[in-house]
């Protein structure tokens, strides 16, 4: 007999083939279906649904999210599924390369990703132009990190590809790294910035802002900080990416 529902209408989750439990309730969160259903097509005492609903919606919200972060289809084409594992290697590749290079000499404004990401930076000052002088040179660094998040969380609501929203991730560490180096310069400057002048000479965003939170004289360890802490954000990008990588290729649609 198959399931009164393939699809949770709690939780939004999909019966895979692999799945044990029994076909009564959802897999992800133990919704009852009969229950559900008896509930919904009979209109009975709402009010106290509600109330039973309150118990359970922190594991609900909890388990909803798990189905959409680690959502993977029923049937995977091969050709997507090799494509994206290539993709990966390419990305534990190049990120352990960029997460190699040097701090203080800003190794990284050498790579290939820095100029797209400098463009986002100073788009991101315009931006923030409005809210006044420390937001808008803070605002800079904080577009080029926020941009891809942003663009994961679409790819995760409107498309349910959290493979996609792995990578946005990875590109948000390598965004962070980036910005590492300038926040480490601000102490004693020593890099020419697109002005053609140091921060010594002024517009540098880094020693205004850390300067004006009083951090000026430990730039240099926010700087590591927050590389370590990027490194860390490219670690769970890959492993997620990995993951989802590993369970479409369980269901790639066979020949």
């Amino acid at each position: 007999m198959p399931p009164l529902y393939k699809k949770c209408p709690k939780c939004g989750y999909e019966r895979q083939p692999a799945d044990a439990a029994s076909e009564d309730a959802c897999p992800s969160c133990g919704l009852l279906f009969a229950k559900y259903l008896k509930t919904a097509v009979g209109g009975g005492a709402p009010r106290a649904r509600a109330a039973s609903d309150d118990a359970d919606s922190e594991p609900g919200r909890i388990a909803q999210l798990k189905a959409l972060l680690l959502y993977v289809p029923e049937e995977v084409e091969p050709a997507h599924l090799y494509a994206r594992a290539a993709l990966l290697a390419v990305l534990v590749l190049y990120g352990a390369k960029l997460a190699a290079m040097n701090i203080p000499a800003w190794e990284i404004s050498s790579s290939l990703m820095h100029p797209p990401l400098l463009v986002i930076h100073e788009f991101g000052h315009v931006l923030f132009m409005p809210f006044g002088e420390f937001l808008m040179l803070l605002g800079g660094s904080l577009t080029q990190v926020a941009m891809p998040l942003v663009l994961g969380a679409v790819f995760l609501a409107k498309n349910r590809d959290p493979f996609s929203a792995a990578v946005m991730l990875w590109w948000s560490a390598v965004s962070l790294m980036d910005v590492a180096p300038y926040i480490y310069d601000a102490y004693q400057p020593q890099h020419i910035l697109l002005s053609g002048r140091t921060g010594e000479d002024g517009a540098h965003d880094f020693v205004d802002v850390l300067g004006d939170l009083g951090l000026l004289r430990r730039a240099q360890p926010i700087g590591r900080a927050t590389h370590a802490f990027a490194v860390a954000m490219m670690l769970a990008a890959l492993a997620w990416g990995a993951y989802i990588v590993w369970q479409q290729y369980r269901n790639r649609r066979n020949p």
